[in-house]
């Protein structure tokens, strides 16, 4: 049931964007000008696209292993719209205005070379990045949760926290909560009341006309208590289900949250490795793997390139050549047997 909703999720959203896009309204009103067979085949194109498409991220947005065999049987499934030889699946978006797949390559926007804030919290935009937002952005307007499923070093918060860093402040807002061992759902609760205000009697939520989007941090990380169950992921749930708290001091009042979405993220090899399915089922999973090669190149060289342009021009080539090399040298010390993760070092 969490894949079909998500799928339904996905395609109401892109169905109902189809008719609010002015470039694809008028698109459609120049086919029925041409008559109604040429519209009824683009729309027949355009609806299958739209399924495949949802098929990707709900069905196979949790999948990591299984993602080549998931490619074969996608493309076998597309008869009207056929995807392009050379890339996964995942690489590609569909265009209903070509009626064709087209990379995500192709909407990356170029590197800032102005950025002015700490390196740490430095972004550069990849195919991967782009299509999260995307994702991210959807299930936002479409108010689902989301939830990104990866070990450490996968980017998880990062592109949650580059998201909030972009969206659009006048409609949403953002906040976080790191979770661990210690974390109850009292704390929980105490944070997400912190940021929503009080609207109607016991009616509660985000400043009118915006919505709250909670990010949580190692989702799966607080303990479990002796029936097998983590308070806070009972919190979480009872929320989505019921949209209701109660309050602390007085356990006969409710209060009534409204406006409010959760996203977060997890690592499946700590904490209690799993959550409460009862949860999990109200989230669209997305796993993310380690970068490749080529996006770490990518990255690495856009920034490289950046810091040596204000040298001599002899430097100008150097920049691939000692992104290449350092790849090497990491490589070659990382995968030694002294340094692969232990059990007692199992971060690295």
């Amino acid at each position: 049931m969490q894949a079909i909703t998500s799928l339904t999720t996905i395609i109401d959203f892109l169905y109902d964007d189809l008719f609010l896009n002015k470039e694809t309204v008028e698109y459609f009103k120049k086919l029925k000008e041409e008559g109604p067979a040429a519209y009824e085949e683009a729309i027949k194109i355009i609806y299958e696209g739209y399924f495949v498409f949802a098929m990707i991220w709900s069905f196979g947005g949790p999948l990591v292993d299984a993602k080549i065999s998931y490619n074969g049987i996608l493309r076998g499934m597309a008869s009207r719209v056929k995807f392009p030889d050379g890339s996964l699946i995942y690489d590609y978006y569909f265009d209903p205005l070509k009626g064709t797949w087209a990379l995500w390559s192709e909407k990356v926007k170029p590197f800032d070379p102005n950025f002015d804030g700490l390196f740490a919290n430095l972004v550069v935009p990849t195919a991967e990045t782009t299509r999260q937002k995307f994702l991210i952005d959807m299930h936002r307007k479409t108010r689902k949760g989301l939830l990104y499923v990866g070990f450490a070093g996968t980017g998880k918060t990062t592109v949650i926290k580059d998201y909030f860093a972009s969206v659009d402040k006048e409609t949403t807002v953002c906040s976080s909560m790191n979770m661990n061992s210690y974390t109850d759902s009292k704390a929980l609760q105490v944070v997400i009341e912190s940021n929503v205000d009080k609207r109607m009697g016991r009616i509660f939520g985000p400043p009118s006309g915006k919505i709250l989007m909670f990010f949580m941090d190692d989702l799966n990380m607080p303990k479990l208590d002796k029936y097998g169950t983590q308070s806070p992921i009972c919190l979480i749930r009872q929320i989505i289900d019921y949209q209701l708290v109660f309050d602390r001091d007085h356990l006969e009042e409710k209060k009534t949250l409204q406006d409010i979405m959760f996203i977060g993220c997890l690592n499946p090899k700590s904490g209690s490795f799993v959550i409460d399915l009862r949860l999990s089922r109200h989230f669209t999973m997305i796993a993310l793997g380690l970068p490749e090669k080529e996006i770490l190149n990518t990255i690495y060289h856009q920034v490289l390139s950046n810091h040596l342009k204000n040298f001599d021009n002899t430097f100008n080539g150097y920049a691939k050549k000692l992104v290449d090399a350092t790849a090497v040298v990491f490589n070659g010390i990382a995968l030694t047997a002294q340094f692969m993760p232990t059990a007692k070092k199992f971060h690295y």
